[in-house]
């Protein structure tokens, strides 16, 4: 499938010609399938790197699925003249996608999945440190959003709402995130990033489609690390072996070395700052929620001193109760700032320290993998060997008995197998010979005990050719040699760049976390200090008025 290409303008779209009809119309659907990526990079050339990513409004719709109505919120998104809908399933897919294209880079992180019924209490409470008690719906249905209208969108008329601060959360979060993927020139040439922009295609159908799935739904751990575009067919990544938990002791025999010493190093530091920033996280909610609380209190007590001042008389007394209205709007200024300018800031900076820690574990389970090509490879160089001696000596008798072969046709002793080992086949047919083996379904395959059965029935049924069976499995154990060790080969070249690229990308990483941090940490300190200005001023105004 071809990215988005400027050249081919979207006028063409529904361009025909009288003749060769089935031409026309072929030529139709692929303009019509390339016009809008085409457009995307337009845009995207067209506005330069200013140009932002709106998520403009956020939208209930129902769906029938499994016989039930089914709620889920579909995101609006603008750039520049084309808006696009799409749902939180799509970013995350969109993510997926991203994350198998570019293995060795952080990818921006999306605010994590949420349901959006009653079990919200949980994750919600954790993420924007709202109370779980105002989440429990109090008998209402859970498949409703507060603060929604008739047709369907959520309105911003209580910012206590949870499931309305729910949305507005995501709607500022999926915007940041896909605003760090247009600013990144290789994430926002990537055909999967175009297709998401593009109001035109169902971006889950697109993903699914032939060209794409097997990107989606393979192992990372399979596919090439540094060109899996390119390598989608390539049979010695996809019959790789998957890195588990289980084989982690792989890598901790790694531990005298460089690498993995970094590994620790960043590992640690991200983990401390992960917690730290989740505590300040906390504080700083608890913070909202008596801010609240304190204005409320604020507003009542100005309201009762616009009272006082009625039967005083007294404009000094007025005064100060205007100025409790005043300090109400500057606490709710303040509350908005800690809430979006602050919060939102620490959150993804920690989602970010999660995603680096991602990049880390894909790092290690590759050198876990590489470990067990290696023990698998010595161990079957080790069963070859053992086949290689019993066939030479089945020669020899072979030869002994028929006096059909002089003795140049053997070499003697048992070769060296790293040194002598020819592969049967070239690397072409080995290509050939591996898509077939995994490739090849049968009926019996699909009936439970079919393959136990077939086994102790050939248990007690003697061999009609035996030496073929002998040659055969010899063969094919040469077939596997030949196979691991292309792929250790392979492994081992990728894991060089691997850790090169991995550890290049988590310094440079750290060094925009830390700039980042100390830019937050700034904005918030100059709010504060402003804050506090401004409310201490016109109390110091009126402090000599009632003398």
């Amino acid at each position: 499938m071809l990215e988005g290409n400027k050249d081919t303008p979207s006028e063409t779209v529904g361009t025909t010609t009288n003749n060769h009809d089935t031409d026309s119309m072929a030529s139709v659907i692929t303009n019509k399938e390339f016009a809008f990526p085409s457009r995307v990079r337009e845009i995207m050339e067209s506005q330069g790197a200013g140009h932002m990513i709106e998520i403009t409004e956020a939208r209930k719709s129902n769906d029938l699925h499994t016989h039930q109505i089914q709620g889920y919120v579909v995101y609006f998104i603008k750039f520049g003249p084309i808006a696009v809908k799409r749902r939180y399933s799509e970013f995350e897919t969109l993510r997926t996608c991203l994350i198998k294209e570019f293995p060795t880079m952080i990818i921006p992180p999306i605010p994590e999945k949420q349901s959006l019924r009653s079990n919200i209490a949980i994750t919600t409470s954790n993420s924007l440190g709202l109370a779980a008690s105002s989440l429990s719906g109090n008998g209402s249905d859970h498949h409703t959003i507060e603060g929604e209208s008739n047709d369907g969108l959520v309105k911003k008329h209580n910012e206590t709402d949870p499931m309305t601060n729910l949305i507005e959360y995501r709607k500022r979060m999926l915007a940041a995130f896909l605003n760090r993927c247009l600013k990144n020139e290789r994430i926002s040439k990537c055909k999967f990033f175009l297709h998401f922009l593009d109001p035109e295609i169902n971006f889950l159908d697109y993903v699914n489609n032939k060209d794409n799935a097997f990107l989606y739904k393979t192992s990372i751990y399979q596919l090439s690390p540094l060109k899996p575009l390119e390598n989608l067919e390539n049979q010695l990544y996809i019959t790789m072996p998957v890195p588990s938990l289980s084989d982690s002791h792989l890598f901790k025999e790694l531990s005298e070395e460089e690498q993995f010493q970094k590994f620790m190093s960043f590992e640690t530091k991200f983990l401390k700052y992960e917690l730290v920033l989740n505590n300040i996280s906390k504080i700083n909610k608890r913070l909202i929620r008596h801010f609240n609380e304190l204005s409320i209190e604020l507003s009542e007590l100005g309201s009762n001193f616009n009272q006082l001042s009625l039967i005083q008389n007294s404009n000094y007394i007025e005064h100060i109760g205007k100025l409790f209205e005043q300090h109400t709007i500057l606490l709710s200024n303040l509350t908005n700032f800690v809430n979006v300018g602050f919060l939102d800031k620490l959150i993804e900076l920690k989602h970010f320290s999660v995603t680096a820690k991602e990049l880390m574990e894909f790092n290690r389970k590759k050198i876990i993998q590489y470990k067990m090509i290696e023990k698998d490879l010595y161990h079957t160089r080790s069963r070859y060997k053992r086949y290689e001696a019993e066939e030479i000596r089945i020669r020899k008798i072979d030869m002994k008995t028929e006096n059909a072969l002089t003795k140049n046709t053997l070499k003697g002793d048992s070769p060296d197998t790293e040194e002598y080992f020819e592969p049967p086949i070239t690397d072409e047919e080995l290509q050939t010979a591996l898509f077939s083996k995994t490739s090849k379904k049968t009926v019996y395959g699909k009936i439970p005990g079919v393959g136990k059965l077939n086994s102790m029935i050939l248990k007690y049924v003697n061999d009609p050719n035996p030496d073929e069976t002998r040659r055969t499995k010899f063969y094919n154990l040469k077939l596997r040699l030949f196979q691991l060790e292309r792929q250790y080969q392979l492994s081992q070249s990728d894991l060089v760049q691997i850790n090169e690229r991995v550890m290049t990308e988590l310094e440079s990483f750290h060094r925009w976390f830390k700039n980042e941090l100390v830019a937050v940490c700034v904005v918030y300190n100059t709010f504060l200090r402003d804050y506090f200005a401004k409310s201490k001023e016109p109390w110091c105004e009126i402090q000599n008025e009632g003398k």
